[in-house]
């Protein structure tokens, strides 16, 4: 199963599931992280790269 991270703080999203759903929550940020939002392994390091040089 894919990891998933956090738009936040970019830490790793733990899988909630119960009853048919499934919900993603930050330990770190201490929120529910909605499935629209969260990121892919790729989409995270694009947006930490992107961060870190803003001008490319």
């Amino acid at each position: 199963m894919e990891d998933y991270y956090c738009p936040k703080c970019f830490d790793k999203l733990e899988r909630l599931s119960g009853c048919g759903a499934v919900g993603y929550m930050c330990n770190t940020c201490k929120r529910l992280v909605s499935r629209k939002n969260i990121l892919s392994y790729q989409e995270r390091m694009a947006k930490i790269k992107q961060k870190e040089n803003p001008e490319e």
